[in-house]
């Protein structure tokens, strides 16, 4: 995956994201109605952590691992669950103001990479995946997890929402 295709996947399905939620009236942003009692405002603020984490570890070049056999960490749900509480009691402005400048950030942070970065196994240098013996998702494959995937996944649950409303 090229800089340029992952920048227009991204700028793609954040634009469906961004019309999709301008179709909602803000007065049902708020209405827990979604998976989990979730609201459209909570899952703004998922979307929004997921790409604060994910420039973290790309910017940390900090490898995505389990847990070690024994041991527990963070699994995806707790973190979720995490935001969630984070986040519920936040205004919708503030959620609306936070997605805004993390979208941003993560585009500054994708323009400033090169091919050969995205290319690269998280965790472990520069090197283009191909030639490394390490595990791990490309640094261009974790962006694009926490971002253009990501708001495919939640566009399609807000649709269903409005689709049975």
């Amino acid at each position: 995956m090229t800089k340029s295709d992952l920048l227009a996947a991204i700028r793609r399905d954040r634009a469906r994201l961004d019309a999709l939620l301008a179709s909602v009236p803000r007065e049902r942003m708020t209405e827990p109605t979604l998976d989990g009692a979730r609201s459209v405002k909570d899952v703004l603020a998922h979307v929004s952590a997921w790409e604060k984490i994910c420039m973290a570890l790309v910017r940390n070049n900090t490898p995505v691992q389990p847990p070690p056999p024994g041991e527990s960490g963070p699994s995806t749900d707790l973190i979720n669950q995490r935001v969630y509480e984070g986040s519920r009691d936040r205004p919708l402005e503030d959620v609306i103001a936070d997605a805004q400048r993390s979208y941003a950030e993560l585009l500054t942070m994708v323009e400033g990479l090169s091919d050969d970065a995205l290319a690269a196994v998280l965790g472990g240098g520069q090197e283009p995946a191909e030639l490394m013996d390490a595990e791990g998702p490309q640094v261009g494959q974790l962006i694009s997890e926490n971002s253009d995937d990501h708001y495919r996944e939640h566009i399609a649950q807000i649709e269903r929402w409005l689709e049975e409303a």
